[in-house]
């Protein structure tokens, strides 16, 4: 049972949450380039292949030692189901960032992404209660998704500053050109 603890919480728990913010706020950094995808995409990879070995351990415990908790175990299959369809919708169905039915699988991708992650940390919440897990380990964790979402919203406020910056300068050099051209 730990083993199952120990895959779930560092893959559903820890690591996903950390490719969601790879996606979401490195790629506004120009000098980053496709970078930001390439860890964005191997953080994830990783952690849903640690979260499929979660995934078995749990049926394993499941159907050979008898133990049921119904709702963790329905959230269990659906997180599986949330994160293989992302897969599969990401590696199979991406348009390109210029078709026009790119905003519809945007939108998908990040309905299914943070509802994801937010069931797998409801998920790994509940794991520590149904192992009876020492206060700490729970504390422990809730440390970390707590630091992780202070520093969701920094970098939120730093790529907002960032992002009007650069609309603001890029207006002001188009203002500039137009005003050249007048002339």
């Amino acid at each position: 049972m730990q083993v199952h603890g120990i895959l779930n919480t560092v893959s559903w728990g820890i690591m996903m949450p950390i490719g969601v913010m790879m996606g979401r706020y490195l790629k506004v950094f120009d000098g980053l380039g496709g970078t930001w995808f390439h860890l964005h995409r191997a953080c994830q990879s990783l952690a849903f292949l640690i979260a499929i070995a979660g995934f078995g351990s749990g049926l394993y415990i499941g159907n050979h030692n008898g133990v049921h908790h119904v709702p963790h175990r329905c959230v269990g299959i659906t997180l599986m189901c949330l994160a293989s369809a992302q897969v599969c919708v990401a590696v199979f169905l991406r348009p390109k960032k210029d078709h026009k039915y790119r905003i519809f699988w945007n939108i998908f991708h990040y309905i299914v992404g943070y509802t994801t992650i937010g069931l797998a940390i409801w998920n790994v919440l509940k794991g520590f209660d149904i192992l009876n897990a020492e206060k700490m380990w729970k504390k422990s964790y809730l440390g970390t998704i707590i630091s992780l979402a202070t520093i969701a919203v920094i970098l939120e406020v730093i790529t907002w500053i960032w992002v009007c910056n650069k609309k603001r300068t890029k207006n002001s050099q188009d203002r500039a050109v137009i005003g050249q051209q007048q002339t």
